[in-house]
């Protein structure tokens, strides 16, 4: 049996990390034993971070029994109208407490038709028993329609010191001992994955470490929207200044994120120009402190993207929408040849006008331009290849960069 299974925690309190949400948890367990109709809870966060299992030991620990579906099961409505709603009405085995799951609930597919919601949503409202949704991220347009009918709950990645214990915890009960070295890797590549450490673990209880680059380090595709979501979503100073400096993210790129994303989520215009005013300064500081290798500034620049972006609203703030990749950067991404072949050009036109780069980019390249246009219209293209191979030492790659370039 897989360690992740063999040590999945059975009560609440073996649920490593997100202590205040383990507690809301608690409680949940303990009115859901009444007669209070609760409203359901929609566990979020990255995965690895115990969500699933969280859910699970609550069931547990309360003596619930597990209706439980999960993203295989979210093929269209009519399955659904057959499995949940049927189970929001039954009665368990001897009379006993039922607690419904629904995992994996921002991972049902694009093609799932419409009726579903209506089907999610009726069973919420009529369920005779507690609802735990679970999903990874709480923006997912797919979930929208839950969000004004589900209590939230997120989980966060879980520090290194209580990765460090359970793995600890779990080599003491297999009596195993592992190399610090390789323990101390295991729970920095993991990223807050506290399932991933635990497998990376059993895969490397005996091995070198020379063979944890085989592992390579945990996905983080959601930290950008975790940042942005304490950026944009929170009107604190504290949470906004703590995800920029827990992110790895780098500080010109979260720029473009938050540059790109300032419209989608503000709706006031005072508070778009406010957010982009404080953008402004942080991109000043961040230049300053490259042109001056002062990396001080850098204070400057990350309080200002974070804090004064996150402090700029003062109105209605959007959460329907999902978060734009930066459009600057895609169009670099999709110029990259060109921009490639273009330097070429410059770089032989260095020693024959003994100019710099910049010179030439910004004064020789677009009289070079007009001259290649106006001399393929007077003597034909062969013959101005043949001028500016002989004259610029340019051949007929290095014309079309020269021409084609904006």
């Amino acid at each position: 049996m897989p360690f992740s299974e063999k040590y999945a925690p059975t009560t609440l309190n073996q649920i490593a990390g997100n202590e205040s949400a383990v507690g809301r948890l608690v409680d949940f367990g303990i009115r859901a034993h009444g007669k209070e109709r609760l409203k359901p809870i929609l566990i979020y966060g990255p995965s690895g971070t115990g969500k699933s299992a969280a859910a699970h030991a609550l069931a547990h620990s309360n003596g619930f029994d597990i209706i439980e579906l999960n993203a295989s099961d979210y093929r269209d409505s009519e399955t659904l109208n057959r499995t949940l709603l049927p189970a929001g009405k039954s009665s368990g085995l001897f009379n006993k407490h039922q607690i419904i799951i629904l995992d994996e609930i921002d991972e049902r597919s694009d093609k799932f038709d419409s009726g579903s919601e209506k089907v999610i949503t009726q069973l919420i409202k009529e369920s005779r028993h507690p609802i735990i949704l679970i999903a990874n991220d709480y923006w997912d347009r797919k979930i929208t329609f839950l969000r004004e009918i589900v209590e939230r709950l997120e989980f966060k990645r879980v520090n290194r010191e209580e990765i460090k214990k359970v793995l600890e915890g779990i080599l003491a009960k297999e009596g195993k001992s592992m190399d610090w070295d390789v323990l101390g890797e295991i729970v920095g590549r993991c990223n807050g994955d506290l399932r991933g450490a635990i497998n990376d673990l059993e895969l490397m209880v005996g091995a070198k470490l020379e063979l944890l680059e085989n592992l390579g380090r945990r996905d983080r595709k959601l930290e950008v929207y975790g940042v942005l979501d304490n950026i944009f979503m929170t009107r604190s100073f504290e949470m906004a200044r703590e995800a920029y400096n827990n992110t790895d993210l780098d500080s010109d790129m979260l720029l473009n994120w938050i540059d790109e994303n300032i419209p989608n989520r503000y709706s006031w215009r005072s508070d778009v120009i406010n957010a982009y005013a404080n953008l402004a300064k942080a991109s000043f500081f961040l230049g300053q402190a490259s042109r001056k290798s002062y990396y001080g500034y850098l204070r400057y620049s990350g309080i200002l993207m974070s804090c004064g972006v996150s402090l700029s609203a003062n109105g209605q703030v959007a959460d329907m929408r999902s978060y734009a990749f930066p459009n600057n950067i895609r169009q670099l991404s999709k110029s990259k040849s060109s921009r490639g072949a273009m330097n070429i050009v410059m770089s032989k036109l260095v020693y024959v006008l003994h100019a710099h780069k910049k010179d030439i980019f910004n004064g020789y390249i677009q009289l070079l331009r007009e001259m290649a246009k106006e001399g393929q219209k007077e003597v034909g293209s062969e013959e101005m290849e043949v001028f500016f191979e002989r004259t610029y030492n340019l051949d007929k790659d290095d014309m079309k960069a020269i021409t084609g370039s904006s």
